[in-house]
């Protein structure tokens, strides 16, 4: 329980790194090594005091910088503990998370998400541990191919083993592979599209036999983590984050934060906290959860194994999108090598503007042929894709 009026300390791990996590009485968060630099004293054991955490061994406190402020059994002359110092990094809350930089000094501002900052509506987190590489699960987010076996014929599959597959014609599964079967009847294919912007790049697909400027846009890339899936097209009530988080090599924390919004006319009742819920790959027999899209997206990621071999691959034409969030990762590797900031760190407090998804870059005519392309599909019996995604 993280909310900001409990006290608290947690063993967390993040980019191969174990560290405790804890917030003191007084309400300030730290982010600390796990041990203590005197006798080696795990700190998730740690006391909260109204400035810091106690070691509970022998009473060494430490604030969120990793300074030691007291050594209690010292001469009260003994200026040692200000010669000791412990592993600390900077963390803040933001959106119902705390966020951690853990990179050099000095540190840049947090960059400011829309949804985590929305007050008229309601908002969730749900969480799945992932037992694969984080770049695995951020590939993913620039294949738009995926959707139409994964989300069409595994999910026929999967609810035919269960009994539970209907004949709907507007169910998302059904109405995609007729989608499919249609473009195959005609000779066409799917294309894809990627623009870039500051923040990261966002895609668009088409049938290949489809006017050239008919897109459907979306999915917003803020580099490197994150994906808004619904972001550039209007008429949703529910938005979402897909955040993807490296505990370590072989282990990434996936977040879905969805945030529900609502007309002003609404009233809608002031948001204490925000839940979260972590959900498991597989059910209470052991075979993994396939009835639900992110179900669906995620066996994809982590049954490619811990970390896939990249070289037994065979791209084509249509991963075009991978292809080129790769080499985009690559040049902000080899700027940050170099000495630079990459995308979206941010050193200017006047340039710290809440993200939203941008669709700059495409042509407006594309831009507004995709939201009425949008709004049709979820006002009428088309609506299949929106509906399958109610919670």
């Amino acid at each position: 329980d993280w909310s900001s009026d409990v006290c608290s300390s947690d063993l967390v791990r993040i980019l191969g790194e174990d560290l405790v996590l804890f917030r003191d009485r007084g309400g300030h968060l730290g982010l600390i090594g796990p041990r203590c630099p005197h006798r080696a004293m795990h700190m998730e054991f740690g006391i909260p005091e109204e400035v810091g955490l106690r070691c509970p061994y022998h009473g060494w406190l430490f604030d969120g910088t990793g300074r030691c402020l007291e050594q209690p059994l010292a001469p009260p002359t003994s200026t040692f503990k200000d010669r000791v110092r412990t592993t600390a990094y900077q963390v803040q809350e933001m959106g119902g998370l705390i966020w951690a930089y853990l990179g050099p000094e000095p540190v840049p501002y947090l960059p400011r998400l829309d949804l985590c900052e929305q007050e008229h509506g309601l908002r969730q987190i749900v969480g799945h541990r992932l037992p694969c590489n984080w770049l695995q699960v951020m590939e993913n987010r620039g294949d738009q191919h995926h959707a139409i076996y994964l989300h069409g014929r595994l999910f026929q599959y999967a609810l035919e083993r269960q009994g539970r597959l209907t004949d709907d014609p507007n169910a998302r599964y059904n109405a995609t592979m007729r989608q499919q079967e249609d473009r195959l009847r005609r000779g066409a294919y799917p294309m894809v599209q990627i623009v870039y912007n500051k923040y990261g790049f966002t895609k668009g697909m088409r049938d290949s036999d489809a006017p050239e400027d008919v897109w459907q846009l979306g999915g917003p890339v803020f580099f490197p983590y994150l994906v808004y899936p619904n972001g550039g097209n209007s008429g949703s009530i529910r938005h979402d984050y897909q955040i993807g988080v490296p505990i370590d090599d072989t282990t990434t924390w996936h977040i879905s934060y969805r945030s529900y919004t609502f007309p002003p006319e609404i009233q809608v009742p002031r948001q204490e906290r925000i839940p979260y819920v972590e959900v498991p790959l597989r059910d209470e027999h052991g075979e993994y959860i396939l009835d639900y899209v992110l179900g669906q997206d995620m066996v994809a990621w982590y049954e490619q194994g811990e970390i896939t071999d990249r070289t037994q691959e065979h791209l084509y034409e249509g991963d075009k999108v991978i292809i080129a969030y790769r080499q985009m990762l690559k040049q902000q590797i080899d700027l940050v090598q170099q000495g630079g900031d990459p995308m979206n760190v941010i050193r200017d407090a006047a340039e710290n503007v809440p993200w939203t998804p941008t669709l700059e870059g495409w042509p407006a005519a594309t831009i507004e042929a995709a939201t009425r392309a949008t709004l049709a599909r979820r006002q009428g019996p088309s609506s299949y894709r929106f509906n399958f995604h109610k919670v």
